[in-house]
């Protein structure tokens, strides 16, 4: 009996429906597709907050990673001021635009030198440009999901490739934002490195 896939392990069997079940079946699905998109923008959300992998740090001595996650809320007062203020992301909507908090921490009692901390960036989140920062950084990025690095000059370099009509590479193309930390961190101290995306 065929069946129609509508999401994950979700299905409806049409050979299987009564007589003016149609209608209830189609709005059912699209209830489960909307309530899925809106679970899935929470749990990216909670999930990129709360996974402590979800930044990579390397050095010469231990290091730990956090991460914060807050997007951008535009409201209006009374006055029809806009007002924009950072909220934690809890749930992400389309077009939502979110900031990055990467702490790296060095717990130990010596300082930590050649330090390269790395974040992929999540599905349907897009970097914006030149909002990667960090202390006395160089920021990298990779458009082939972390196998090699570059700065954006070099890689616009190498997608132009010198000939006519390439196109050189978009921030959508953004798979990695890597920090190469050119100065060490030192014992008990805390590394902010921060960057900023679009939900969609």
């Amino acid at each position: 009996m065929p069946a129609h896939r509508i999401h994950g392990d979700f299905v409806l069997h049409p050979s299987t429906a009564r007589p003016g079940h149609s209608l209830f079946a189609a709005f059912a699905a699209s209830v489960l597709l909307l309530c899925m998109s809106t679970w899935q923008g929470r749990v990216l959300a909670q999930g990129v907050a709360d996974n402590p992998k979800v930044a990579e740090a390397t050095g010469s001595g231990p290091l730990e990673t956090s991460i914060e996650v807050q997007k951008l809320e535009v409201s209006v007062d009374p006055g029809g001021q806009e007002i924009r203020r950072w909220v934690p992301a809890e749930r992400l909507n389309a077009g939502d635009e979110i900031h990055y908090t990467v702490r790296v921490h060095n717990p130990g009692k010596q300082a930590v030198d050649t330090i390269i901390v790395t974040k992929r960036l999540p599905f349907g989140v897009r970097y914006l440009r030149g909002s990667a920062t960090g202390p006395a950084a160089e920021v990298q990025f990779s458009i082939d999901g972390g196998e090699t690095y570059a700065t954006p000059e070099t890689l616009a370099r190498a997608a132009g490739g010198g000939k006519k009509g390439t196109r050189k590479p978009l921030e959508n193309d953004y798979t990695h934002v890597r920090w190469v930390l050119r100065k060490p961190l030192g014992p008990a101290s805390t590394a902010l490195l921060r960057f900023r995306a679009t939900f969609s």
